[in-house]
């Protein structure tokens, strides 16, 4: 019984011996300093705070350091193979870029820590705010009299996951104002001149905003193009942006004066959320058609809205007239939207790179230009479980070339139950766009 026992205790003696032996590696105790370096591409600079992660390949352990302002991320490590990754959003141009990176980087005993790992981004847009209505039309008047038309609105919303800056951001509209078959940019080969050009014309003026504004990932802001005083107290069809979270197209130092479009704004916008002007041509208002307008929305790049628009070497002469247009580099423009009138057959305006497309629109009745809703993004968003309303009944298909949306889900009343919209953006009006029988603003 005692050799048994002695038998025993030797065992298990060597046992922890072995396992001692084992784990008696120094170079899991050591530690060593790895420096990680951010290498944007050329037109981005690096910033501090960003997230920079290491994952170690062979036992999972994780580590994360935020940057410095030389875009640099230091981390202590043992010995092992782990894979950096990073991603940093920005906000440029009124579009969501997205930067990300991956690297395998090798710890071993012979590491010199005072060499950092460069860590490449590359670039890729995410998302980008779009024109989620335009209401252009009009409205009838109570007494039947006729139609009221100075009450416009365009609502811009963030479609991305990440806040983005209106910097530079610009409203435009295209030439002609209406879409009629004399457009003077067509060529004989049946070509809008500025096609091959890559740019496209804003007529009269552009608006731009004077102060700094951001937009929320999935929020909007409502501008009112005209009138931005509350329109119902006269038109109960009408209006009302009487609304301190609105901002309005009124430019009191500019050219644009005529009080039938442009009366003093409603004393609950703030000032700071008036647009400014920037105007070449000869109107006293900005020329937003109310049959048939293609506007659109731009951010400069490498200048403001108003120097670019300033400067006569952007400027010229549509062809025949001495209605001055600015040339907006297609690459500047953020979104579109064309419409044409009812029964209306004439010629697109907006190059195939900006909108491939169209949509119709009825005047004078109420209703506005809307955004379908990308069903497949939105109802990927865990978060909208149970908030989406479905049957959407605002649709004009009973009309003369009316449409709806083909997603089935009422955005409106969506967003009222607290879901979060994803809209459909192709470049496509005609694929994007319905006409709504009702401006949202009256929901």
């Amino acid at each position: 019984m005692k050799l048994t026992k002695l038998l025993f205790l030797l065992i298990i003696a060597l046992l922890l011996g072995v396992s001692c032996s084992d784990n008696d590696d120094p170079s899991d105790y050591q530690t060593y300093d790895v420096t990680v370096k951010l290498v944007y591409p050329s037109d981005y600079e690096s910033v501090e705070n960003v997230t920079v992660t290491l994952v170690n390949t062979g036992n999972n352990t994780t580590y994360e350091d935020s940057t410095n302002v030389s875009g640099e991320a230091t981390f202590s490590v043992p010995v092992g193979i782990y894979q950096a990754t990073v991603t940093d959003k920005r906000s440029v141009s009124g579009s969501s870029v997205v930067l990300n990176g991956m690297a395998n980087i090798s710890v071993g005993t012979d590491w010199v820590a005072t060499t950092p790992v460069e860590l490449s981004l590359t670039a890729s847009k995410a998302g980008s705010v779009v024109i989620k209505e335009l209401y252009a039309g009009g409205c009838q008047k109570d007494d039947g009299s006729g139609k009221f038309q100075r009450d416009p609105y365009v609502i811009l919303y963030n479609n991305s996951e990440n806040e983005i800056s209106l910097e530079n951001m610009a409203l435009g509209i295209a030439l002609p104002y209406g879409m009629t078959t004399s457009n003077k940019y067509y060529g004989t080969d049946g070509k809008l001149s500025y096609e091959a050009e890559n740019w496209i014309p804003a007529g009269d003026a552009i608006w731009h905003f004077k102060n700094t504004v951001s937009i929320p990932a999935g929020e909007e802001i409502v501008i009112a193009l005209q009138n931005a005083v509350d329109n119902t107290v006269t038109y109960s069809n009408s209006i009302n942006f009487a609304n301190a979270e609105y901002y309005c197209t009124y430019d009191v130092s500019g050219q644009y004066k005529n009080t039938t479009y442009y009366p003093s704004p409603s004393e609950v916008i703030p000032t700071d959320h008036y647009l400014s002007s920037t105007v070449y041509g000869i109107a006293n208002a900005w020329p937003l058609s109310v049959n048939s307008p293609a506007f659109f929305i731009f951010s400069t790049e490498g200048t403001t809205p108003a120097a670019y628009a300033a400067n006569v070497a952007n400027q010229q002469n549509y062809p025949g007239t001495t209605q001055v247009v600015i040339k907006v580099p297609v690459e500047w423009v953020v979104d579109a939207v064309e419409v044409k009138g009812q029964g209306v057959d004439g010629y697109k305006r907006l190059t195939s790179t900006v909108d491939a497309g169209y949509v119709t629109m009825i005047s004078g009745v109420g209703y506005s230009i809307y955004r379908n809703v990308d069903r497949e993004a939105t109802e990927a968003i865990e978060e909208n479980s149970g908030k989406l309303v479905y049957n959407y009944s605002l649709g004009t298909t009973s009309e003369q070339e009316g449409s709806t949306d083909p997603s089935g889900i009422d955005a409106e009343a969506s967003i009222k139950k607290g879901a979060r919209i994803v809209y459909k953006d192709t470049n496509n009006s005609t694929n994007d766009f319905h006409q709504r029988s009702r401006a949202s603003l009256k929901d």
